[in-house]
């Protein structure tokens, strides 16, 4: 339990320090999520990874489920959670395979090309418009992308492929979240989440099931664990403060990963690595920022009309 006289002094803060503290512990958890998946992949199967981390929501879940009492199981947009899963479930999937294969700090690096492809999906399916310096902010970051894969294309193998593509998956959900978020609650979003993938990693991990020892079961609770409070951290971060404040604080994720990389496995990360994450980095925050605007003067157009 947090000291009661803690939590008013962490509540005094002002909402964007709040925000960075949050999205700091995030990272740190994420990253602490990463690191273990990619410890645990010398022993045990992807699927059977990926099951434990999406089967264990129904445990984290089960508390909220029994609070409303099943309420916020209500929906109209089925379907669209059932698609939305389907690309979580690919991201999950290449993700995981990825840090298994390639250093923690390039795959993590790799997936925050995730809002680059966002944008792109959003243009095409929510019919939004990006002017010219938001196109601009898009070559940049692809251009960040190319670098940090270019000393790789001679022996590009499975596990840059994977993470590319669970980096585009992940862009694909975001998008859904967006969508569905106009009516549905984050919780909501999130149970049904577990709901639809869970079935589909069990019927993957029974496929190469391998019971895991007590202490790969000690860290796959301990993955859970760390993944989900670094999963609700995020949200009360991004919750304090504007989405292109905070934005930046997220990407400390590169230094933990960067850090848990050398000191776990040896790891240290290329120029190349450095250099692109850099260039992804200027984009997506810059991204973020002329979002941020734009929703203010679409508010304020709003305030004036009413």
């Amino acid at each position: 339990m947090i000291p009661e006289q803690t939590r008013h002094w962490f509540n005094d803060l002002p909402g964007p320090i709040q925000g960075a503290i949050w999205l700091i512990t995030s990272a740190f958890c994420l990253t602490a999520m990463a690191a273990t998946i990619r410890h645990l992949s010398a022993d045990v199967h992807t699927f059977i990874i990926a099951f434990f981390r999406t089967g264990l929501g129904f445990v984290f879940m089960a508390p909220w489920l029994i609070r409303t009492r099943g309420q916020g199981l209500r929906t109209k947009k089925i379907h669209w959670f059932a698609f939305r899963s389907f690309f979580v479930a690919i991201g999950t999937l290449g993700y995981f395979y990825a840090l298994s294969e390639i250093p923690l700090a390039d795959a993590v690096a790799i997936m925050f090309s995730r809002p680059l492809y966002g944008t792109i999906f959003a243009i095409i399916f929510l019919g939004e418009l990006v002017g010219l310096r938001r196109w601009i902010a898009l070559i940049v970051g692809f251009i960040g992308v190319l670098t940090m894969v270019r000393p790789g294309f001679e022996v590009f193998n499975v596990g840059l492929a994977s993470v590319f593509i669970a980096s585009i998956a992940g862009a694909g959900s975001a998008v859904f979240i967006r969508f569905l978020s106009r009516t549905e609650s984050p919780d909501t979003i999130t149970i049904y989440y577990v709901i639809f993938t869970t079935p589909v990693m069990l019927l993957l991990a029974l496929l190469v099931w391998q019971t895991p020892t007590w202490e790969q079961f000690g860290w796959l609770i301990f993955m859970g664990l760390v993944g989900t409070l670094g999963q609700r951290a995020m949200s009360r971060g991004f919750a304090a403060a504007d989405a292109s404040i905070m934005l930046p604080m997220d990407y400390t994720r590169l230094i933990f990963a960067a850090l848990f990389g050398f000191i776990l496995f040896s790891e240290i990360p290329s120029v190349y690595t450095a250099l692109g994450a850099l260039l992804i980095f200027c984009s997506t925050v810059y991204i973020a920022r002329r979002e941020a605007m734009n929703a203010n003067k679409d508010n304020t157009i709003t305030a004036r009309r009413k």
